[in-house]
Parts: C-alpha cells; structure tokens; sequence
C-alpha cells in the first residue's frame, strides 16, 4: 500500500470525523448519552442525490431509504422476499390482479396508522410527470401506469385502489411474476399526503415522517447522514442498534483506511489493488459474492459517429474483457450480454463472436471500423466520459488503450464528480461514451431489458428499435414463463447485433464487515436493512 496516499486521505477522514462527531443531529442527546448509543457505520460510496423515495435513482439511496421507509413487501437480510406493511397478499386467477391485506400495527413515526391509501397516493406520486421519477417505468405492467406517467390519463386511472385502509388491490394489464419484488422498491413507498411537499420534507429531520425501522436524525452532504431507531415502527423491538451512520466516502481506499482505523464498521466497496492482500491478511472480514449488476459503456446513438451500428461494434468487439476484469482483480467475471447468469429461469443471450480467438475477434473488429469509415490515416476521435471514484479511471484508461492499440482511435478522457455526472448524463449533447452501470431491482431478466426500451429513462444511449419493444411487449403479454424467458432471450441477442452499449463486466460486490458485526449477509440484490445488524 501507498504510505503516503494513505497519508493525504487521513486528512479529510479526520475532518469528516469531526464534522458528525459535533453536528446537530442529536438535539436533546448529551455527549454522554450518544457516546452510549449502539452506532453501525456503514461506507455509503457517495451522497444520496435525494432522499426522496420517488425521486431515488442510484445506490447511495437505497440503502438509506430501506431503513427509512417500509414497503407492502420488504427483503430480509438474505435478499429474499418477506411480508412487510402487507402481512399477506394473494394473486387472482386472472394473473392480473393482486390483492394486499395490510397490518394493523403498521405506524407513521410520528404515531398515525399506515393505511392502503398511502400507497396508492405513494404509487400516484411516482408516475406523475411533475415528479419525473427515473424508475416510474418499474410501474408499467400497472394498468394505466404508462399513460399516467404520460399525462394521458389522470392519476385516478392508475389501477392501484383501497377498497378500505387494510386492503390495497393493485390491477395489471400484463403478467408481472416479479411484481412482489418491485413492491420492495422506493419507487413503491407509501407517501402521505398533508397538503403537499413541504420543503425539507426529505432531507430536515424536524419535518421528516417514514415508516421504517429508522428515523432522520441528521443529514450533512458531503459528511454523513445519520439515522435513529424508530421507536414506534411495528418490530422495534427486533432492531439491536440505536443509530446508523452512513459515510459518502467514494474512495476505496479511503474507506479501507477508517475501516483499519476502527472509524467504519462496514465499507461500501473494496479497492481491487488489495483484494488479494485481504483475502490472506482479512479472509473472516471480506465478503466477495455475485450480484446481478453490469457495468457496461453506451454510445449515444442520436448523432454521428456512434449512429453507425458498425462502429459501435467494432468497439465493443475490440475490448478484451478477460484482461479487463484481470486489472481490476477483484473477481468480476467478463460481460457478453446484458443480463447476468444467475437469473432464476433464463437462459441470456450473448455476443456470436465471444467463441472467436481473439486475433479472429480483433481482425473482425477492424474491417467493421474500416467499414465505418475510419482507418490510421483518418482515425475516430471520441471522448469516453466517466465518473471519479472506485476503478472507473483505471478501467477508462484500460478501455481507451485498447482502442488506441487495437484500432488507432484517438480517445479524451473526461472525469466528472458523480453529480457532475449524473447532470451530463442526462443531455445526450454533452457526451459521446459513458460508462454506467445498472442493478437488478428484481429477479427477472425485465430488470435489465426495461431498460433499453425506447421509452425507458434508463435508456442512456438513446437506443428506439422497434423489433426489440416488440419483442418485449411478447414477454410481457405471455402467460408461458418458457416462452416468456425465450422472447427475452431473443429480444438481448436482437439488441447484442444493434450494439447501443457495450457490455464490459458483471459485478460481484465486496465488503468488509467488523468483527463486531452480525446479520450482514451476502445477496444478489446487494441490499443490506440495517434493521438486521447486530453489533457487540
């Protein structure tokens, strides 16, 4: 390890330290008594961008919104799906309809009943044009969740409904076997509604109101966001720990430094350069699994050169994943295809040239890039737009040199703060490659074929066939979970020969847990309730 990069990040470590260590977070809470209180601190690898459960769109909020606010349905510590405000729900013989029985204990934290209408008002809220949620599009198998979201129809025509305040009845107009999953989902919250969103709602612990294991106590970006038990949530009296503090460290190797240092009981990530180190000196502490994530490159597609579909794939063919994922070392496994193994039931689609040697593969690659137009007299010029933070530059620079050695492109590099980056990710005219990434909200490979529909929000590279929304729509509509899993399979290797992004590898995640801490397990949704942590 660099002694002195460990040296220059202690630094800030000690301000963030001190910054929540004196914030005013804990009104009414003497030194004493919060130096007494049960704290898990957890990584977080960067601010929340809103803790508005609509509004939520990447990992630095789930978590925190999981602890906060509880589902019709919730995950247990595994990943698996478990009752949450529903205690029970059941499916008609129409496929198409599904029937919740609410708790009656389940409370606001402020002490009011949890009722089916807030759900319906939560699940509204999303799809309303005016909250431009990015994962209203989760909601679509609901009648008339589409045509809501499009201002076509009036929210009341969505077909979510409470027949009384302990029943929700939620309508669908096509099969959706992973709707139990998305109920997990923020997208899905109940939202009370008391006259509208005050401001602060979300983000000022006085006006703040959930309905989870944990409260708002305190949140100061660029520094912490710290959470309270909730005394009045209906299993309080399961949850071990008083307070959660999360930590929007992006480095990894800072993290690792307050992890050695005893300041961080659980990292976010784990920095690839010293995976092998931990597997020998922390093998009890580090937990390596797979989850179904991707982490890939888009081309935008709405204007010149990445227009040009040969282009695109002799792009992708030219990365040698099997050397990508060896640089980063930290067990990732090369990506061929959008969706994960693993998906319960599917069988993904991949690349026909991932069988090819790779001097086979690369002598393709460069007669469709001399097909395109280019050559090393007139090479591409393009500019691969990418966020700080974790491996992001070493894979950039890995990336660009393979296309320089390969095919004689000449690529920029542009590294933005995530914020930074998640503004220009969204106006296509200020990029021309990014990376990103998605993870699965739910078993089913419409988790990540959603989103490269033409109407998705998620649809970074802008990408409108209409074969593959047909293709979807078939899935969608079939009642044969065979047939259903063979039209997604069709509908990737379709989108595979369009090549609108360029998959690069499948994620696995990795942590290191403290010795102090139990009930952390390992999940394919890479999802972790603090409310079943334990710490001694």
């Amino acid at each position: 390890m660099n002694l002195r990069a460990i040296s220059l990040v202690a630094l800030p470590v000690i301000a963030l330290l001190t910054s929540y260590a004196c914030s005013p977070g804990g009104e009414g809470v003497s030194q004493r008594d919060a130096d007494a209180l049960i704290t898990v601190r957890r990584g977080n690898g960067g601010d929340p961008g809103s803790l508005d459960p609509a509004r939520a769109e990447g990992v630095h909020e789930f978590d925190v919104l999981g602890d906060l606010y509880e589902g019709l349905l919730a995950l247990d510590a595994a990943g698996e799906i478990i009752p949450g405000v529903a205690e029970s729900w059941s499916l008609g013989s129409d496929g198409l309809t599904y029937t919740f029985r609410l708790r009656d204990d389940a409370r606001w934290s402020d002490g009011t009943p949890v009722t089916a209408e807030h759900f319906v008002t939560g699940m509204r809220r999303t799809l309303a044009p005016e909250t431009a949620s990015v994962y209203g599009f989760l909601l679509y198998p609901i009648d008339n969740a589409e045509a809501v979201a499009q201002g076509n129809k009036p929210p009341a025509a969505l077909g979510v409904v409470a027949p009384d305040p302990s029943t929700l009845v939620i309508r669908l107009h096509t099969p959706a076997p992973y709707l139990p999953s998305l109920l997990t989902l923020p997208a899905t919250f109940p939202f009370r509604d008391d006259g509208g969103v005050a401001k602060g709602r979300f983000s000022d612990p006085a006006r703040f109101v959930g309905n989870g294991a944990f409260v708002l106590a305190d949140w100061q970006p660029g520094s912490h966001v710290r959470l309270r038990k909730n005394p009045l949530y209906r299993e309080a009296d399961t949850v071990a720990i008083d307070e959660v503090l999360y930590l929007p460290v992006a480095d990894p190797l800072t993290e690792l430094t307050m992890y050695r240092a005893g300041e961080l009981d659980i990292t976010f990530a784990v920095p690839g350069s010293h995976v092998q180190q931990l597997r020998e000196s922390h093998a009890d502490e580090l937990t390596i699994s797979p989850f179904l994530a991707i982490y890939y490159l888009a081309f935008d597609l709405s204007e010149a050169p990445f227009d040009n579909v040969s282009l695109r794939q002799a792009l992708s063919m030219a990365v040698d994943r099997e050397a990508l994922v060896r640089v980063i070392g930290r067990g990732e496994r090369p990506a061929y295809g959008l969706v994960p193994d693993g998906v319960n039931g599917y069988q993904p689609a991949r690349y026909g040239w991932m069988s090819l040697p790779r001097e086979e593969r690369l002598a393709r690659a460069r007669e469709l890039y001399a097909q395109a137009g280019y050559s090393e007299a007139e090479p591409l010029e393009v500019t691969l737009l990418y966020d700080a933070g974790d491996f992001h530059e070493t894979i950039a620079l890995a990336v660009s040199e393979m296309w320089r050695s390969n095919l004689g492109i000449d690529v920029r590099l542009d590294k933005r703060e995530w914020k930074y980056f998640l503004s220009t990710r969204n106006n296509r005219a200020d990029w021309q490659v990014m990376r990103f990434s998605w993870t699965a909200d739910f078993d089913h490979p419409a988790s990540f074929a959603d989103i490269l529909r033409s109407t998705s929000q998620q649809n970074l590279p802008g990408y409108a066939s209409a074969h593959y929304d047909k293709l979807l729509a078939e899935a969608e509509a079939s009642l044969d979970p065979g047939e259903q899993m063979r039209l997604y399979a069709a509908a990737e290797a379709a989108m595979l020969e369009d090549a609108p992004i360029a998959p690069l590898y499948f994620y696995v995640s990795k942590h290191l847990v403290s010795p102090s801490i139990s009930g952390f397990e390992s999940n394919v949704f890479h999802r972790h309730p603090s409310r079943y942590l334990t710490k001694r």
